[in-house]
């Protein structure tokens, strides 16, 4: 007997962040979506904007709203508090059958917990934190870490590589958390290579190498983001324009903080780092942006926060 075909799922995603618009408009854009994205932030006009921008989507006004219509729900929302009181008014509603992604950083405890309470009333709960900032989310460059049941991962699978990502590493029948752990753990090499770079290029700039020639140094031996940063270093935009809000990279910081409390681990470069975050964010307040290391790094050196 043939199989009538299926339906195809209906899709939604929660927060118009930094990181929630590039990722939602490559889904619209990449995803081949047969049904209108379903978009929704807590203001929703930064939802309906965004609409207009990317087509083939529509907003809802309320969670409820959102989740009522949808089999597949992302989300990629601030912090972890962000999140938490989200799903507090997600898990009110009917969600059986469901599928969560959820892409924000928060704790694997916090993750395990949240994933225990959606698969208990019914869902299914995918976390998939990602590394990559802005600019190389909106690209479709990011690497994705999904974790969670093989068979709820499967579902996600089709809208990583080509779609929202570059690559994927897949945790497949790991807890949740599992992923929370990895991100946690990555962002220490994340905040450490942008420290490296910060002193090489005070470095050079301090014994007389060009910034252009350590520049080209960096392109041809480690490319990918350690040239991004490098970039944003050399033209400023580092105290400019916030990417990666210093507010929300020091939550992550805290994340790895918490972890290395917990497992008696020292990281000394990574203290170093945190010691420069502060410094950022105490110069520039909510302005300041993880790649200012660099203009804390200036800073000990005698040299201006701006280069």
């Amino acid at each position: 007997m043939t199989q009538p075909p299926k339906m195809a799922p209906q899709l939604a995603f929660l927060g118009m962040g930094a990181l929630g618009k590039p990722i939602s408009k490559n889904l619209v854009l990449n995803g081949k979506l047969e049904k209108s994205l379903i978009l929704w932030n807590r203001t929703s006009s930064r939802a309906y904007e965004h609409s207009t921008q990317i087509g083939n989507s529509v907003v809802a006004e309320t969670i409820k709203d959102a989740i009522s219509m949808s089999d597949i729900v992302w989300s990629c929302l601030a912090d972890q508090d962000a999140v938490l009181e989200t799903f507090e008014l997600i898990l009110k509603e009917d969600i059986k059958g469901k599928l969560f992604v959820e892409c924000s950083t928060f704790t694997a405890e916090a993750t395990n917990d949240l994933a225990r309470k959606v698969i208990d009333s019914g869902g299914e709960f995918v976390a998939m934190p990602v590394f990559g900032e802005p600019g190389m989310a909106n690209r479709a460059m990011l690497t994705c870490i999904p974790a969670g049941a093989a068979e709820s991962v499967q579902k996600v699978v089709p809208y990583i590589v080509g779609v929202i990502g570059r690559s994927i590493v897949d945790l497949s029948g790991q807890s949740p958390g599992s992923a929370s752990h990895a991100k946690i753990v990555g962002t220490v090499m994340v905040v450490q290579m942008i420290e490296s770079i910060s002193e090489a290029h005070v470095l050079a700039e301090k014994s007389g190498l060009p910034a252009e020639s350590l520049h080209k140094v960096i392109n041809s031996v480690f490319g990918g983001p350690f040239s991004l940063y490098s970039n944003r270093m050399m033209s400023g935009s580092y105290f400019r324009e916030p990417v990666i809000a210093i507010g929300t990279a020091r939550t992550a910081v805290e994340h790895v903080t918490k972890l290395t409390q917990q497992s008696s681990t020292e990281l000394g470069a990574f203290k170093v780092a945190s010691m420069h975050m502060e410094m950022v964010e105490k110069y520039a307040g909510a302005k300041g942006d993880i790649a200012g290391i660099y203009g804390a790094v200036r800073m000990e050196s005698g040299l201006k926060f701006e280069n």
